[in-house]
Protein backbone atom coordinates (compact mmCIF):
# COMPACT_ATOMS: atom_id res chain seq x y z
CA UNK A 1 0.00 0.00 0.00
CA UNK A 2 1.25 3.50 -0.99
CA UNK A 3 1.84 5.86 2.24
CA UNK A 4 0.76 9.30 2.41
CA UNK A 5 2.94 11.79 3.48
CA UNK A 6 0.68 14.63 3.91
CA UNK A 7 -3.48 14.83 3.80
CA UNK A 8 -5.23 17.34 2.55
CA UNK A 9 -8.57 18.28 4.54
CA UNK A 10 -11.63 19.92 3.28
CA UNK A 11 -15.31 20.34 4.81
CA UNK A 12 -17.14 19.21 1.49
CA UNK A 13 -21.36 19.05 1.09
CA UNK A 14 -22.78 16.55 3.34
CA UNK A 15 -26.04 16.89 0.79
CA UNK A 16 -23.80 15.71 -1.50
CA UNK A 17 -20.75 14.33 -1.05
CA UNK A 18 -18.82 12.86 -4.23
CA UNK A 19 -18.38 16.10 -6.45
CA UNK A 20 -17.05 17.79 -3.15
CA UNK A 21 -14.56 14.76 -2.89
CA UNK A 22 -14.04 14.63 -6.55
CA UNK A 23 -13.13 18.59 -6.82
CA UNK A 24 -10.85 18.28 -3.77
CA UNK A 25 -9.09 15.15 -5.37
CA UNK A 26 -8.30 17.75 -8.15
CA UNK A 27 -7.25 20.83 -6.24
CA UNK A 28 -4.45 18.10 -4.38
CA UNK A 29 -3.37 17.04 -7.57
CA UNK A 30 -2.79 20.63 -8.37
CA UNK A 31 -0.24 20.85 -4.83
CA UNK A 32 1.10 17.58 -5.68
CA UNK A 33 2.45 18.65 -8.96
CA UNK A 34 4.65 20.82 -6.83
CA UNK A 35 5.90 18.33 -4.78
CA UNK A 36 6.70 15.46 -7.23
CA UNK A 37 9.08 14.09 -4.32
CA UNK A 38 6.14 13.86 -1.70
CA UNK A 39 3.32 11.63 -1.55
CA UNK A 40 -0.19 13.57 -0.99
CA UNK A 41 -4.04 12.49 0.22
CA UNK A 42 -7.17 13.85 0.11
CA UNK A 43 -10.36 13.63 2.35
CA UNK A 44 -13.08 15.45 2.73
CA UNK A 45 -14.88 15.42 6.19
CA UNK A 46 -18.26 14.83 4.77
CA UNK A 47 -18.17 12.36 2.86
CA UNK A 48 -18.45 9.18 5.14
CA UNK A 49 -15.61 6.58 5.00
CA UNK A 50 -13.31 9.29 3.11
CA UNK A 51 -10.99 10.07 6.30
CA UNK A 52 -10.58 7.40 8.09
CA UNK A 53 -9.48 5.63 5.46
CA UNK A 54 -6.70 7.85 4.61
CA UNK A 55 -5.57 8.01 7.65
CA UNK A 56 -5.09 4.08 7.67
CA UNK A 57 -2.37 4.91 4.86
CA UNK A 58 -0.48 8.16 6.57
CA UNK A 59 3.23 7.50 7.29
CA UNK A 60 4.95 7.59 10.19
CA UNK A 61 5.72 11.30 10.58
CA UNK A 62 2.92 12.80 8.39
CA UNK A 63 1.10 15.45 8.75
CA UNK A 64 -2.32 16.66 8.20
CA UNK A 65 -2.94 19.79 6.29
CA UNK A 66 -6.47 21.84 6.72
CA UNK A 67 -8.54 23.26 3.84
CA UNK A 68 -10.00 25.54 6.33
CA UNK A 69 -10.27 29.40 6.28
CA UNK A 70 -9.61 29.18 9.88
CA UNK A 71 -8.77 27.48 12.92
CA UNK A 72 -12.72 27.23 14.59
CA UNK A 73 -14.46 24.33 15.68
CA UNK A 74 -14.19 22.45 12.69
CA UNK A 75 -10.70 22.32 12.45
CA UNK A 76 -10.13 22.21 16.71
CA UNK A 77 -12.85 20.06 17.62
CA UNK A 78 -14.52 18.28 14.15
CA UNK A 79 -10.97 16.91 13.04
CA UNK A 80 -9.52 17.04 15.87
CA UNK A 81 -11.72 14.87 17.14
CA UNK A 82 -11.81 12.22 14.18
CA UNK A 83 -8.05 11.80 14.45
CA UNK A 84 -8.32 11.08 17.61
CA UNK A 85 -4.73 10.22 18.88
CA UNK A 86 -3.22 9.11 15.27
CA UNK A 87 0.05 10.75 15.76
CA UNK A 88 0.03 13.00 12.63
CA UNK A 89 0.43 16.73 13.26
CA UNK A 90 -2.35 18.96 12.37
CA UNK A 91 -1.05 22.35 10.14
CA UNK A 92 -2.22 25.69 10.60
CA UNK A 93 -5.46 26.36 8.22
CA UNK A 94 -5.04 27.55 4.95
CA UNK A 95 -7.08 30.81 5.76
CA UNK A 96 -4.27 31.82 8.14
CA UNK A 97 -1.33 31.33 6.02
CA UNK A 98 0.86 34.20 6.61
CA UNK A 99 1.79 34.31 2.82
CA UNK A 100 -1.35 34.44 1.48
CA UNK A 101 -2.51 38.23 1.59
CA UNK A 102 0.64 38.66 -0.48
CA UNK A 103 -0.93 36.04 -3.01
CA UNK A 104 -3.91 37.47 -3.19
CA UNK A 105 -2.50 41.26 -3.68
CA UNK A 106 -0.90 39.85 -7.16
CA UNK A 107 -3.72 37.73 -8.52
CA UNK A 108 -6.03 41.06 -7.77
CA UNK A 109 -3.60 43.29 -9.94
CA UNK A 110 -3.14 40.60 -12.31
CA UNK A 111 -7.22 40.73 -12.28
CA UNK A 112 -7.34 44.03 -13.17
CA UNK A 113 -7.43 45.68 -9.49
CA UNK A 114 -5.73 49.23 -9.47
CA UNK A 115 -5.04 51.35 -6.47
CA UNK A 116 -8.23 53.40 -5.08
CA UNK A 117 -10.30 50.42 -6.67
CA UNK A 118 -13.15 49.21 -3.89
CA UNK A 119 -13.10 45.66 -3.28
CA UNK A 120 -15.49 43.21 -1.85
CA UNK A 121 -13.95 40.25 0.96
CA UNK A 122 -17.02 37.79 1.62
CA UNK A 123 -16.59 34.89 3.49
CA UNK A 124 -18.87 32.61 5.91
CA UNK A 125 -18.84 33.80 9.35
CA UNK A 126 -20.33 31.78 11.57
CA UNK A 127 -24.31 31.69 12.55
CA UNK A 128 -23.76 30.07 15.91
CA UNK A 129 -21.59 33.41 17.42
CA UNK A 130 -18.12 31.12 17.23
CA UNK A 131 -15.26 34.00 16.96
CA UNK A 132 -12.79 32.17 14.82
CA UNK A 133 -14.00 32.55 11.53
CA UNK A 134 -14.82 37.08 11.69
CA UNK A 135 -11.66 36.71 13.21
CA UNK A 136 -9.12 34.87 10.32
CA UNK A 137 -11.35 36.93 8.14
CA UNK A 138 -10.15 40.13 9.57
CA UNK A 139 -7.09 39.34 10.26
CA UNK A 140 -6.99 38.24 6.49
CA UNK A 141 -8.25 41.72 5.29
CA UNK A 142 -5.76 44.29 7.48
CA UNK A 143 -3.04 42.38 6.09
CA UNK A 144 -4.32 42.06 2.68
CA UNK A 145 -5.22 45.79 2.80
CA UNK A 146 -1.50 46.77 4.12
CA UNK A 147 -0.09 44.05 0.83
CA UNK A 148 -2.44 46.27 -1.39
CA UNK A 149 -0.82 49.74 -0.36
CA UNK A 150 -3.86 50.69 2.04
CA UNK A 151 -6.58 49.62 -0.14
CA UNK A 152 -9.97 50.08 1.20
CA UNK A 153 -11.81 46.81 1.82
CA UNK A 154 -15.34 46.23 2.72
CA UNK A 155 -16.67 42.74 4.64
CA UNK A 156 -19.83 40.76 4.33
CA UNK A 157 -20.64 37.18 5.91
CA UNK A 158 -23.55 34.51 4.85
CA UNK A 159 -24.09 33.43 8.49
CA UNK A 160 -23.51 37.14 10.29
CA UNK A 161 -23.63 40.40 10.34
CA UNK A 162 -22.21 42.37 8.23
CA UNK A 163 -24.26 40.51 5.81
CA UNK A 164 -23.19 40.51 2.31
CA UNK A 165 -26.68 42.21 1.33
CA UNK A 166 -25.94 44.69 3.80
CA UNK A 167 -22.47 45.71 2.56
CA UNK A 168 -22.61 45.18 -1.19
CA UNK A 169 -25.91 47.06 -2.06
CA UNK A 170 -23.71 50.57 -1.75
CA UNK A 171 -20.73 49.53 -3.88
CA UNK A 172 -19.82 51.00 -7.15
CA UNK A 173 -19.97 49.00 -10.42
CA UNK A 174 -16.75 48.33 -10.80
CA UNK A 175 -16.11 46.46 -7.48
CA UNK A 176 -14.26 43.21 -7.90
CA UNK A 177 -15.59 40.82 -5.15
CA UNK A 178 -12.99 38.03 -3.75
CA UNK A 179 -14.43 34.84 -1.99
CA UNK A 180 -12.79 33.81 1.27
CA UNK A 181 -13.35 30.58 0.93
CA UNK A 182 -11.34 27.43 0.64
CA UNK A 183 -13.58 25.48 -2.01
CA UNK A 184 -16.09 26.47 -4.69
CA UNK A 185 -18.81 24.82 -3.13
CA UNK A 186 -22.35 25.55 -3.04
CA UNK A 187 -21.93 28.17 -1.04
CA UNK A 188 -19.85 30.49 -3.55
CA UNK A 189 -21.75 28.95 -6.92
CA UNK A 190 -25.46 29.51 -5.17
CA UNK A 191 -25.68 31.39 -1.48
CA UNK A 192 -22.73 34.44 -2.67
CA UNK A 193 -24.10 34.63 -6.31
CA UNK A 194 -27.92 34.59 -4.66
CA UNK A 195 -26.96 37.17 -2.06
CA UNK A 196 -25.06 40.02 -4.64
CA UNK A 197 -27.91 39.29 -6.63
CA UNK A 198 -30.27 40.46 -3.95
CA UNK A 199 -28.70 43.66 -4.23
CA UNK A 200 -28.20 43.94 -7.54
CA UNK A 201 -24.68 43.28 -7.31
CA UNK A 202 -22.83 44.65 -10.57
CA UNK A 203 -19.19 44.55 -10.01
CA UNK A 204 -16.97 40.82 -11.23
CA UNK A 205 -17.22 37.57 -8.77
CA UNK A 206 -13.54 36.39 -8.43
CA UNK A 207 -12.91 32.71 -8.06
CA UNK A 208 -12.41 31.21 -4.60
CA UNK A 209 -8.78 32.76 -3.47
CA UNK A 210 -6.88 28.74 -3.36
CA UNK A 211 -7.76 29.21 -7.03
CA UNK A 212 -5.50 32.36 -7.47
CA UNK A 213 -2.63 31.60 -9.33
CA UNK A 214 0.45 30.69 -7.14
CA UNK A 215 -1.83 29.45 -4.03
CA UNK A 216 -1.52 26.38 -5.04
CA UNK A 217 1.90 26.28 -4.47
CA UNK A 218 2.12 28.08 -1.47
CA UNK A 219 0.11 24.78 -0.01
CA UNK A 220 2.91 22.51 -1.23
CA UNK A 221 5.76 24.84 0.23
CA UNK A 222 3.59 24.83 3.61
CA UNK A 223 3.60 21.35 3.78
CA UNK A 224 6.94 20.51 2.51
CA UNK A 225 8.28 23.21 5.08
CA UNK A 226 6.37 21.15 8.06
CA UNK A 227 7.57 17.88 7.19
CA UNK A 228 11.20 19.07 7.08
CA UNK A 229 10.25 20.61 10.21
CA UNK A 230 9.13 17.06 12.04
CA UNK A 231 12.54 15.65 10.43
CA UNK A 232 14.59 17.82 12.09
CA UNK A 233 12.74 17.60 15.56
CA UNK A 234 13.39 13.55 15.03
CA UNK A 235 16.56 13.92 14.16
CA UNK A 236 17.56 16.36 17.05
CA UNK A 237 15.69 13.83 19.43
CA UNK A 238 17.53 10.87 17.95
CA UNK A 239 20.54 12.65 18.63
Amino acid sequence: MDHIDALIVSHGQPSSPDPAEAALAAYVAQVQAHVPDLRLGSATLAKPGSLDAQLERMAPGAVIYPLFMSDGWFVRTCLAGRVGDAPFAVMTPFGMDPDLPDLAAAGLRAEGWADGDPLLLVAHGSGSGRPAPERATDDFAKALATALGGANITVGFLEQSPTIPEVAKGLPDNVLCLPFFAMEGDHVREDVHEELGECAFKGRVLPVISQLPGVDAMVARAIKAKLAEGSAAQQAASA
